[in-house]
Parts: C-alpha cells; structure tokens; sequence
C-alpha cells in the first residue's frame, strides 16, 4: 500500500509570507487544520497547524482586545509561528514507514513531496487507520479468529486449508512475530451464512493455538493458549 494512493491532493498551501489572518480563514474555509508552507520555489518549508494560530488569538476576547487580536494575526506572518522543516514522506514509500514515520517523529501529518521536497499531496492519521481498514478488510462483514502458532513452516498453512475446505473465503490474513518463535494471526473470512461460519469456527474449538473468534457483538476469548 503506496502513500500516493492514499494521499490527499491537490493541497492547500501557504507561504512562508501569507498572514495568519489568512491562514485562520483558509482552514476555516476548506474544513482543514493543517497547512504546509512553501518557500518562493514551492519547497516545503514548515508546517501551520490551527493550534498553532491560539498562541496569537486570546481567549475570551471582546472589543478592543479583538481588533488588537486582528491586527497581530495581519501583521504576523506563517514563518513566524509555523513548526520549521517538518517530517515529510515520498510518495512511493509504504502506508507502513508512514505510520512508523509518524510514531518516530511524534506527528500526525506527513506533506508528500518529490526528492526536491515540492508538495505532492498530504498524508494524516486519517488516511493511515482508512488503508488500516482496507487491508484488514475490518469494514466486510464475516468471522475474524486470531491465533498465537509456532513459527515454523505449515502452521499456519494448516488453519488456512481447514478454512477453505470448510467452504469460507479468505478476506485477510495478518501475521506478526514475537520473541522468535511464535507468531500472531489474525484471520478475517466469511461464508455463505451464519451456520457455515460455525462449522468452521467448531473445528478450531479445542485449537491449541486459538485465542480469540469475534463476529459483529459476539466475541469469544479463550482463557489459555498453549500453542505447541
């Protein structure tokens, strides 16, 4: 899953010289609350978040104090409260260095830019829990089980073929691994009605690797997992 396919865009930009005041009203108007700001050759140079416009408006203003407030967001320009050099991401990077590239930098937005570091696009924590649901197929409805299986070849091919021969369709199948010899698996499938899915799920009931099976409101847990 590429950032370019998940990316917002067109942007809307600013410039490192364009008001605050103007900056208020751009993410009034487009509904936003990120605004990359560009150098006069288009680069990425910073990055205004409406929080950052508090700092220059006070609370609970009235008269004077709201045209002194006025006047310091006309006469204050972007540069001057943007976040400098923020963390960009490519737009051939993966949905997944995205994500960890936010967690790193402790952001929630990423501009996409070229190897120049002209705007491209825009990526938020919006757009990474959307390609979340896409690739775990979270918003199909069906049967997701999760597993804890040793980490040794034909695991879980094993819970898979039992799945298919049970006539059930494969919606996603995640796997990560933990200390090196187990893995956990979470496997979203469907069938053709409730009573199939049953069946299916009857045959993992004494499973040594189940942990958990979960379908709209219903969820099991088993207690213990003692894989083998």
């Amino acid at each position: 899953m590429l950032v370019m396919d998940w990316m917002k865009a067109p942007v809307v930009t600013i410039t490192t010289q364009t008001s605050l005041r103007m900056a208020r009203r751009l993410f009034r108007d487009h509904h936003i609350n990120r605004l990359p700001v560009l150098d006069a050759d288009g680069v990425v140079v910073g990055l205004l978040s409406s929080t950052d416009l508090k700092r220059f408006t006070p609370t609970n203003a009235t008269g004077v104090e709201i045209l002194e407030s006025l006047e310091i967001l006309d006469s204050t320009k972007c540069f001057e409260a943007m976040t400098p050099t923020p963390a960009t991401i490519r737009p051939y990077n993966t949905m997944e260095q995205a994500a960890q590239r936010m967690i790193d930098c402790h952001v929630s937005c990423l501009p996409v830019t070229d190897e120049e570091g002209k705007i491209l696009g825009i990526l938020t924590g919006l757009e990474v829990f959307r390609a979340l649901l896409d690739l775990t197929g979270a918003d199909q409805p069906g049967v997701e089980v999760g597993f804890v299986l040793p980490y040794r070849p034909g695991t879980l091919r094993d819970v898979l073929d039992k799945l298919r021969t049970s006539g059930m369709r494969i919606i996603s199948v995640l796997s990560s691994v933990r200390n090196g010899d187990m893995r956990q698996v979470k496997i979203h499938f469907r069938g053709d009605d409730e009573a199939s899915q049953n069946a299916a799920l009857e045959q993992f009931r004494n499973h040594p690797g189940l942990r958990y099976w979960a379908r709209g409101d219903e969820f099991f847990l088993k207690e213990t997992t003692t894989a083998q």
